[in-house]
């Protein structure tokens, strides 16, 4: 595709390409400032973490075989099917009447967007060179962090203004002018392949056990437990439609995700960074503002400053660091400084206690921020430019589909540390736990309990009407205040032995420069990166 465009023809389509991925990245954040709202309206707040659930979901089992659809059949009719479901999706949810009916229209939406991630960057592997591809993956990175800053603010102008429906109804023309340009600068490439070469077979296994693996871990945190019978189930079903699907994959000629993949240094390494960042860094950060309010007091507005830095390093550096990999072609010396920054940045966070104060943290949050944006775009074009032009699709879906299950599986895990964590360490408070009524002392063992105003108000307003009861309320919230501060230590031990891990894949990383053409296997260097012409798996 990229072979018969003009530059100019190619930043227009790149810029429809960031105007798709930014309106399905800002829908997230946008959503979960007006969920208060909509909870208000249709009700059924304990269906509220399916809300998001249903959408991870979809999202997931679809990337993991739109990829190898783009990569036989062209990307530009996925990427506008894509667009088209996510904003149906988009107006359902807006005409929702009900918590279900929002569910439902999640999950479509859910799907929509799942096949815009996949299909941009599978698209944008068509259009660049690798060498090329580096110097703009960093404005697509630039671009989802653009959305995680502005959602916010977004969704409550809208939610306080026309209402909640119209965070889902400005999807609309977003989503309509971004498919008319790519309509008109998105030529329709066929690259090869019939349908009934498709192995559907295989896209059922692996969305089926993908789902059953996703909601077992999901049901193990918020719903059941992780002995409990429902989630073992699940997980066991899981492990066998996933030994099926592998079974599958070894016989099929046309793979969904081909095994010998995993035979390739290069994409394993690369992945492996990208999950360590995913299912690392991320899942633990999402943990911090439950501490910075909590253990020191603060309030949401602080603890959303806090995170800022973050957002705004990644910005910065995924811009630079493109243009300076684009210019050598070399880009392991930035992956390992990279991740050194985020090792630095992530180790002094196990010193933080009730003292520490939201500015220290926001330094630590700047340099972890400055270090992924070195390293997430980087890495996704080291993950294309290690296979050939005719993989890329498959590569860049097998990409977010390892990144999507790591981070589901990080918070899943994080979460059970720190709620264990904070369980043992004010339940070893006996004083706390002796002086307090077992329903008021039950109510204590929530770690947010005082985020929430109007259940903390009747838990306090009962143990003032005892004797000595503001003293005691007191010595409750310091022990609270002590045990959150306790388990956030835990997470971050995990978190910078993650960190050591990701720098350790860094060092060892094997570079391979990046591709000047799109042939497949341009000199004897990029043979090694993939497979060789004849389709078979190249032996490292």
């Amino acid at each position: 595709m990229g072979e018969s465009m003009t530059r100019r023809q190619k930043l227009v389509l790149m810029n429809a390409l960031m105007l798709c991925m930014f309106v399905a990245a800002l829908d997230h954040a946008i959503i979960s400032t007006a969920m208060p709202k909509i909870l208000a309206d249709l009700g059924g707040f304990h269906l509220l973490s399916w809300v998001f659930t249903t959408y991870l979901l979809a999202s997931t089992v679809v990337v993991s075989v739109v990829g190898k659809l783009s990569d036989m059949f062209g990307p530009k009719s996925f990427l506008l099917g894509g667009i088209a479901v996510f904003v149906v999706g988009s107006v359902a949810c807006a005409l929702s009447p009900s918590m279900p009916f929002l569910i439902g229209a999640r999950t479509v939406q859910g799907a929509g967007g799942g096949v815009i991630f996949a299909c941009v960057f599978a698209t944008l592997g068509d259009l660049f060179t690798p060498i090329e591809r580096v110097k703009y993956v960093g404005y697509f990175t630039g671009t989802f962090t653009l959305s995680a800053l502005t959602g916010p603010t977004i969704g409550g102008f809208l939610t306080d203004g026309p209402g909640w429906r119209w965070c889902f109804y400005v999807n609309v023309p977003v989503g309509l002018i971004a498919a008319v340009l790519l309509w008109f600068a998105m030529p329709a490439v066929r690259k090869g392949g019939r349908l009934a070469n498709v192995d559907f077979l295989g896209a059922l296994l692996l969305g089926s056990a993908t789902t059953a693996f996703m909601l077992s871990l999901l049901w193990a945190r918020a719903a059941y437990g992780p002995a409990a019978p429902q989630t073992l189930g699940l997980l066991g079903l899981s492990l066998v439609l996933g030994a099926a699907f592998i079974a599958q994959e070894r016989r099929h000629p046309e793979a969904i995700l081909p095994l010998f993949l995993f035979k390739n240094r290069v994409f394993v390494q690369a992945t492996l960074i990208l999950m360590s960042v995913g299912g690392g860094i991320f899942a633990s950060i999402q943990f911090l503002p439950t501490f910075i309010q909590t253990s020191l007091g603060t309030s949401a507005t602080v603890s959303g400053l806090v995170a800022t830095p973050q957002a705004v390093g990644v910005l910065i550096t995924s811009i630079v660091g493109g243009q300076i990999a684009g210019r050598t072609g070399r880009y392991k010396r930035a992956v390992v400084i990279g991740s050194a920054m985020v090792l630095l940045g992530t180790a002094p966070m196990l010193t933080l206690g009730i003292g520490s104060t939201p500015l220290i943290i926001a330094l630590y949050m700047a340099l972890i921020g400055l270090g992924l944006g070195l390293v997430m775009p980087i890495m996704s074009t080291v993950v294309q430019n290690s296979v050939p032009q005719e993989l890329v699709g498959v590569a860049s879906s097998s990409r977010q589909f390892f990144m999507s299950i790591v981070q589901v599986v990080g918070v899943a895990v994080f979460g059970l540390v720190f709620t264990s964590g904070y369980a043992s360490a004010f339940e070893a408070e006996a004083e706390v736990r002796e002086a307090l009524a077992p329903a008021v002392y039950a109510q204590f063992l929530d770690p947010t309990l005082a985020l929430d105003a109007g259940r903390f108000a009747a838990v306090r307003g009962a143990l003032l009407q005892q004797p000595g009861g503001e003293a005691q309320l007191d010595r409750t919230l310091a022990a609270q205040r002590a045990a959150v501060s306790s388990s956030t230590h835990r997470l971050f031990v995990i978190t910078t032995v993650i960190a050591a891990m990701m720098l350790a894949f860094a060092v060892t990383l094997r570079e391979v420069p990046l591709r000047r053409s799109f042939g497949a296997t341009p000199s004897g260097r990029d043979r090694a990166a993939g497979r060789c012409r004849t389709g078979g798996p190249v032996d490292r």
